[in-house]
């Protein structure tokens, strides 16, 4: 019977700063190394990459929200200046927010922008942070929240440009 040191399947590992411990690091796309040594030396710390990866997460979680509340923010933000400059729709009391032909094309677009930016600016990221070894799944995630918002959106809000009040 061979004994403990000689056992290969030893269960406490030689290096605890190796071990990857989410399981979320597993799904990583794995890093090709060549047989050479000096692609071992060149590969990142295993600490710094777990950083990474917990920061990402964080990341992805501020993005979901700030891309909505942006969103919101701005639209209540360009309601106001729309309401501001005034115009014959709400001189005429059909409306009290969008008061101009002008405003019903500007609002709903640029409003629109923000939503589809922030979910293309998502999928991008989502891109980079695979490209370079890094959690990515949470930003795909943050990609499948996005996009039905976006699209939901801009079906609310596009057709005051098209149809009008």
């Amino acid at each position: 019977m061979p004994a403990k040191e000689d056992n290969f399947m030893n269960t406490q590992p030689e290096h605890p700063e190796n071990d990857l411990v989410d399981e979320a690091d597993f799904s990583n796309r794995p890093r090709i190394y060549s047989d050479d040594p000096d692609s071992l030396a060149d590969a990142p710390d295993p600490a710094l990459e777990h950083e990474k990866n917990k920061k990402s997460s964080r990341q992805a979680l501020i993005y979901l929200f700030a891309v909505p509340l942006v969103t919101f923010v701005s639209a209540y933000v360009l309601a106001w200046v729309s309401r501001l400059q005034g115009g014959p729709i709400c001189d005429a009391g059909e409306a009290v927010w969008i008061c101009s032909r002008a405003a019903e094309l500007w609002w709903p677009i640029t409003t629109s922008v923000i939503a589809f930016g922030g979910m293309l600016g998502s999928a991008w990221i989502l891109y980079d942070k695979y490209r370079n070894y890094l959690r990515w799944r949470p930003w795909m995630g943050v990609l499948w929240i996005l996009i039905p918002f976006s699209m939901l959106w801009g079906t609310s809000v596009l057709t005051l440009s098209i149809l009008g009040h």
